[in-house]
Formats: C-alpha cells, structure tokens, sequence
C-alpha cells in the first residue's frame, strides 16, 4: 500500500515522547513490518489538534487529490486531529477517496468496520482531551492576569526570564517617546510612520524577530523585504496604557475559537506595574486628540458599491474608497490602501474611478446580454429546423426498424436451418458406428 506519514506536535505534548522525530520513526517501523510503500510524509510542529488549517495537513490532501496515497499513517488518531467533528469529517473525506487512516500504536483501521466503534470513541476521548487542556490552560492564564504576570511585555520593554522584572528597552523606548512627541506636536500618524522608515527605526516585528530569531506574525514589509511602519502600528502604540506604568489586562475571553470583548469594569488593571516611559499627561492628551480626530463611525453600512471587491494586485491590499472635490465637483475614487496609509516605500500608487469601473461593469454586462440574445437565436434556429426534419428522420427511423425486425427473421431461419442439418449429420454418424 502506498502510505502517506503525518506527525503533529503541539504545545502541550510530551515533547520526548511525542515528538516528530519519534512519531516518523514508529510510522516508518509499522510501514515496514506491513510492506508499505512510503510516498511522502508531511509534519505540523507546535499546532493544536483543535485547529485544521495546518500546512502538513495541505500537503497531505494535495496528495490525496493527485492519487498518489492509498493511506496515511499516523502514531495515533489524535495526531491527526482532536476536534471530534473535524476529524470525523476528514476521515469521510478521505474514505469517498479510497483513502484509509491506519493508527500504528492503536492498530485501527478506518476501512475496518469492526473499528468504527472505536475510532468514535476515541474521537470523543481526544476531543475531550483538548477541551480540557484548554480550559485549564485559560485558568492558568487568568490566574497570572489576576496577579499581574506578564508573559510579553509590550513594544518598548523586555522581560528578565531569570528574575521576571519588566525592563525598559533603551532604543525602543525612544521610539515610543518619539512617537507620542511628534503626534502631540501636530504631525499625523501617516507622517510619524514615514518618518520612522526615514529614519531606520525598528519596528515592533523586527525587535520580535530578532530577540526570537523568527517572526513569529505575520508583518509589513517593503517590497525589498525590509520592515515598515505603518499607521496602524504607530496607532497601536499611541492607545497603549502600558506607557504609563499601568498594566491594563483581561480585555477579551476566547472560547471555541470566538473573541468576545469585555466590558473595561471586567479589566484587570495593575497600577504602577511597568516602568514609565510617558507621562499619565501626555498619554490622556493623546487620548483626546485620537478621539477629537476620530471619524464617526457609518453604522457598518457600505456607501460605496465597489467597497471591499477590489484587491491590489501588488502589495494584496484592498482598494478604499474615497471622495475627491474637483471644481466643486464631487466624484469617488478607489485607491490602493496599502500606499495611503504607508506611502510609495510600500506600494506603489494606484487608483481608479468609480465612473470608469461603472463603464467597464456595464460594458461586461452588455457583452453578456448581447452573448446571450446570439446564443438564443442559434438556439430557435436549431428548433425550427428540427422540426422541420423531425418527419423525414421519423420516416427513416421506422424504415430503419423494420429492416432491422427482417435481419433479425432471417437471422432466426439461418440459425434454425444450421441446427437441423447438425442433427442429421449427429445421426448418420451414429448409425455408421
């Protein structure tokens, strides 16, 4: 059997007994003990069960859909999922394919019948599993929200592993006072972002990156691959209390995957808790200037018809709208959001009218109409003239079967007289015996 090797390893396993390496060598020991042709294999590393939006799982279904996988082998059922739906949905998914799931350290099969019961409550099992992992996972973390523990410290900071005390980073602080100086002083936030690239400031992805020797999120970068300030990220820094020395924590709950946002009398707040790099003054001055220049929000209500259809081809942006007065007349064009919050450094400037989309959406639709008003006229003149051939090929079709009915009787007389002269020539052979 052409089998498929799929390993997962999540935060909260065993790493020395779960790990990949261990998961892909008792797979390859059970594929060679059965005699089974390894095809390709696929990992996820430190990725939840609950989660099926896994890279190795892709890779896997690739295969599965070019037919080069008869099954997939894995250490146990739960490496290929914990949510009980999910995996349950997967493992149909794969049989309407011919696909098996063979478990090594289980020994099931999901082309066995006799397993099904199993495999549901083992599902179950893993299921379960994970919710309570998760649920004592949130414990844990709202316990250490409750007594002030921070596990990473804001933009401008850095946490001692060895002691725990919360440290002011000297470069990024600067960055944050420059910040809030420059904003105070009159400058937007698109014109503080542009003077931050200008000037080579890191960014707070870059300071990740480097301290953890990866990007651990996805970030904004310019076309050469060099990080970028952008408006929402000098806005992110200029709402953040944590400047004050306040540590402001429990916003939000997440349960099942949906975000629900709390109220701010269900914060926990922790007075005097990072060391100041901003003022109570500035940080409030800053706070009546955003919500002075705030825009009022439409009621989630699209003014605009092309509002969220239209994609950059370049940076993958989407285009916004927006309203231009030219000699007292007002018109909306649609323009690249990635070069108007960050500037050419990032994107370059495109934009279109709403004028010319609407000429080029009714030119479509008019060459569709026009399509279709052809199609529909070669369609009633196919109709007329079928009709007008139907009575001559009925004619022909009732000639054609009953020329077939006379073969079919001269078919039967040549059979019947062959068989006769077979039973004379029987009899004389007999009789000469």
């Amino acid at each position: 059997m052409r089998v498929w090797i799929y390993t997962r390893l999540s935060n909260d396993d065993d790493p020395e007994r779960d790990s990949l390496q261990n998961q892909e060598r008792i797979c390859r020991e059970f594929a060679a003990q059965r005699g089974d042709q390894i095809v390709g294999q696929s990992a996820d590393d430190n990725i939840s069960g609950m989660n099926f939006s896994r890279r190795g799982l892709s890779q896997l279904t690739a295969a599965v859909e070019t037919g080069r996988v008869d099954g997939v082998l894995v250490k146990d059922l739960s490496r290929l999922g914990r949510h009980r739906t999910q995996t349950a949905l997967f493992i149909d998914y794969l049989r309407e394919r011919g696909v098996r799931v063979v478990s090594a350290t289980e020994g099931l099969d999901t082309f066995r019948e006799e397993d099904d019961l199993i495999i549901g409550v083992r599902g179950l099992m893993n299921d379960y599993y994970a919710k309570d992992i998760g649920k004592k996972i949130r414990t844990g973390y709202r316990q250490k929200q409750r007594e002030g523990i921070v596990i990473t410290p804001p933009f401008g900071y850095w946490k001692d592993r060895n002691t725990g005390e919360i440290k002011i980073q000297p470069e990024a602080a600067e960055t944050v006072w420059m910040i809030y100086t420059l904003y105070l002083a009159g400058c937007g936030q698109r014109e503080i972002a542009r003077r931050l690239n200008a000037m080579g400031c890191k960014t707070p992805a870059q300071l990740r990156a480097e301290h953890c020797g990866r990007e651990v999120r996805a970030t904004h970068k310019t076309q050469d691959g060099k990080y970028l300030w952008t408006y929402a990220s000098v806005k992110n820094i200029l709402v953040e209390e944590s400047y004050t020395g306040v540590l402001v924590n429990h916003r939000s709950e997440t349960n099942s995957g949906k975000v629900k946002w709390l109220s701010p009398n269900e914060w926990y707040r922790h007075e005097g808790f990072f060391p100041v790099i901003v003022s109570k003054k500035q940080w409030e001055a800053v706070q009546r200037r955003l919500k002075e220049q705030a825009r009022p929000a439409n009621g989630n209500k699209a003014k605009h018809r092309y509002a969220g259809l239209l994609t950059c081809r370049e940076c993958g942006n989407p285009f916004v709208p927006m309203i231009r007065y030219w000699r007292g007349n007002q018109r909306v064009e649609y323009v690249c959001r990635g070069y108007h919050r960050n500037g050419k450094s990032y994107c370059s400037s495109h934009r279109i009218h709403e004028e010319t989309l609407d000429a080029m959406v009714w030119e479509y639709l008019t060459a569709v109409r026009d399509s279709h008003v052809k199609e529909q006229e070669q369609i009633v003149k196919l109709q007329k003239m079928w009709a007008l051939r139907k009575p001559i090929l009925d004619a022909h079709i009732l000639a054609l079967q009953e020329r077939i009915q006379q073969l079919e009787g001269e078919i039967d007389e040549i059979i019947i007289e062959k068989i006769g002269t077979t039973d004379i020539s029987s009899h004389i052979a007999n009789w000469q015996w």
